[in-house]
């Protein structure tokens, strides 16, 4: 076979593809659509939508960071720390950066004092800013830095990646000095650092300051790029706040209420100070009460003040607003005016009110020494409803005080006549059906003590900035005149008879001075029923009685044990307090003491 039919078939070549410049001309032509397209793209993302794509840039490399205030101080009227902040740090862990992540998080376990594993099973890589701990002390700042510092020279002597993997953020962290005492009047933070109660919380636009910001430029990998640290807006730190609270003072009534919580284990105990000329509260302290310092072993009901949140049937300390009501309508007068008392029952409106003794035909004078409830439900039904009641508004009950806002405060109970029982009459003046707070009790009896005068009370004294520059400062605030000066001097006379031999608040006597005071035992009433066994006992008096300096009230919710009767657990608890109180006062004794005429008469 001819080898000419063997050969394959020959192909005509296309002149046009093989053309050096065809081919060029497309290259150049899909060129210039590319490089058209991305033009495109370029000014749409340029010029279109500039905003939108710098914003985007802006979020994600660009970074706020907070800078803290430091929040004010609040200190007592000698300038004794309260509340103080200090400079601590938050430690944040980048796991990308961290080698060898079983070992090195064990040591930081250990450096924190930390559980074993508890930062391990929660360490995940991708996590470039894991919250290792907060509230980090300077030492031990320095100590994690110094192991950083090792852990990186390790790593290159091991060629492994030496990136810092921790970083340390400033913040400030809150200490009470003096722990429990007055920590419901100060008050604490929440969470976020704000005012959550008492001082903190009523005061927090003053506290709180202003923080300021720095922008951060970063990295693809999350580094901030130093040379491009933008705006720098420093904080501004918070005021101080002065309070009119004196530390000493309080001291010795935290350490008084502790005694009485020892002997007689009571539910609660409630006591306030106050200068009855200002309406500064010198003191004010209850128990159960908490440390500030240690939320964790809080109790939430003990963060409550109830010296304005929680009202109670005042019982015999209520007397004084009869009092002074009939000394001013001048219905009666200490020493010769005379009441029948019935010989310890009297019955009125279906009911019979006792006296705790049988009692007779006793003077005003008397009547107010041995607090017969039969007497004072006499005084009140020659005053009358409508003037009892005028009189009982008058010195503020039935109203907040308004010392401290946002704190809860009560109003109390105080019931128009038109709601009144027929018993009423002869009830609220011996203090059932009504209920008042400790400090409206306080101030009512700081108006005997004031000549008159009703006096709001007060706990803020000055701001200041933290140069020491008064920014505001607050001045005494008398509310209204509730008796002439006459009617307060009687009524004065009349509760310096109570602290007599015969009174029952003889165990309320303080020694060089002369106290005007009063009893008050309350049997608590639940669901309108009065409760045998459960009382609750307390004592309101001043000193000296001629020129008083402070009001104390203590106020003892059912003791346990055989005593339970004011004239023998709130009434000594007085006669302590009040001398340690005058000590520190430097007060000086006004008669000759109790225990120098004993020693003239064993002579």
């Amino acid at each position: 076979m001819n080898s000419v039919f063997l050969q394959p078939p020959r192909t005509k070549k296309n002149p046009q593809k093989d053309n050096p410049r065809v081919r060029a001309l497309i290259v150049f032509v899909l060129l210039g659509l590319g490089f058209t397209v991305i033009s495109l793209r370029l000014i749409y993302i340029q010029l279109i939508n500039h905003e939108k794509f710098m914003s985007m840039a802006t979020t994600i490399h660009s970074v706020r960071k907070i800078l803290p205030a430091k929040r004010g101080q609040i200190l007592d009227c000698k300038n004794v720390p309260l509340a103080q902040s200090f400079l601590t740090y938050r430690v944040r862990l980048d796991g990308m950066n961290v080698q060898e992540p079983t070992v090195t998080i064990k040591q930081l376990e250990r450096i924190l004092g930390l559980k074993e594993d508890s930062l391990l099973q929660n360490f995940r890589r991708m996590d470039r800013a894991y919250l290792l701990a907060k509230g980090i002390q300077e030492e031990k700042m320095q100590l994690l830095g110094e192991f950083q510092k090792g852990k990186l020279r390790e790593w290159k002597k091991k060629r492994l990646p030496a990136q810092n993997f921790l970083t340390f953020e400033e913040e400030y962290s809150r200490i009470y000095p003096c722990g429990r005492e007055a920590a419901q009047l100060i008050g604490y933070l929440d969470e976020n650092g704000k005012g959550a109660s008492g001082i903190e919380k009523a005061l927090n636009s003053f506290l709180q300051g202003t923080p300021g910001e720095r922008w951060i430029e970063k990295d693809v990998f999350g580094k901030e790029i130093a040379a491009y640290r933008g705006l720098e807006v420093k904080p501004i730190d918070g005021l101080n706040v002065i309070l009119t609270l004196d530390s000493v003072i309080q001291h010795i009534v935290e350490e008084g209420i502790d005694r009485v919580e020892k002997e007689f284990s009571p539910n609660g105990i409630v006591a306030v100070v106050m200068n009855p000329k200002t309406g500064e509260i010198l003191a004010m302290a209850q128990r159960p009460s908490f440390d500030p310092n240690k939320r964790q072993e809080w109790a939430i009901a003990s963060t409550r003040n109830k010296s304005l949140t929680d009202p109670v049937e005042p019982g015999s300390i209520f007397k004084i607003v009869t009092l002074s009501a009939v000394l001013e309508e001048k219905l009666f007068s200490l020493d010769d005016s005379y009441i029948n008392c019935e010989n310890g029952a009297f019955f009125y409106g279906g009911k019979i009110l006792h006296d705790s003794h049988p009692y007779g035909i006793l003077s005003v004078r008397e009547i107010v020494m041995k607090s017969s409830n039969i007497g004072f439900a006499k005084m009140g039904l020659e005053l009358g409803e409508n003037r009892l009641y005028r009189y009982a508004r008058a010195f503020g009950f039935g109203e907040q005080s308004g010392m401290l806002s946002g704190q809860g405060e009560s109003s109390g109970i105080l019931y128009p006549p038109r709601l009144w029982s027929k018993l009423s009459i002869t009830r609220i003046p011996i203090g059932q059906e009504i209920a008042v707070t400790p400090i409206q009790m306080v101030r009512a009896m700081a108006a005997i003590a004031n000549h008159g005068y009703l006096i709001k009370p007060m706990i803020v004294k000055e701001i200041r900035d933290q140069q020491g520059k008064i920014i505001q400062s607050f001045s005494p605030n008398i509310v209204r005149r509730v008796v002439s000066d006459r009617t307060a001097k009687l009524a004065t006379s009349a509760l310096v008879s109570v602290i007599s031999p015969k009174g029952t608040g003889a165990k309320a006597a303080v020694t060089g001075f002369t106290v005007a005071g009063k009893t008050g035992t309350a049997q608590k009433a639940i669901h309108g029923n009065y409760i045998k066994g459960k009382y609750i006992s307390s004592f309101i008096g001043f000193l000296p009685a001629e020129d008083p300096e402070f009001v104390l009230m203590i106020m003892v919710d059912e003791p346990h044990g055989s005593q339970y009767y004011a004239a023998s657990v709130a009434a000594p608890a007085f006669s302590v307090i009040a001398s340690d109180i005058a000590q520190a006062l430097n007060l000086t004794p006004q008669c000759v003491p109790a225990q120098a005429i004993r020693i003239e008469k064993n002579k």
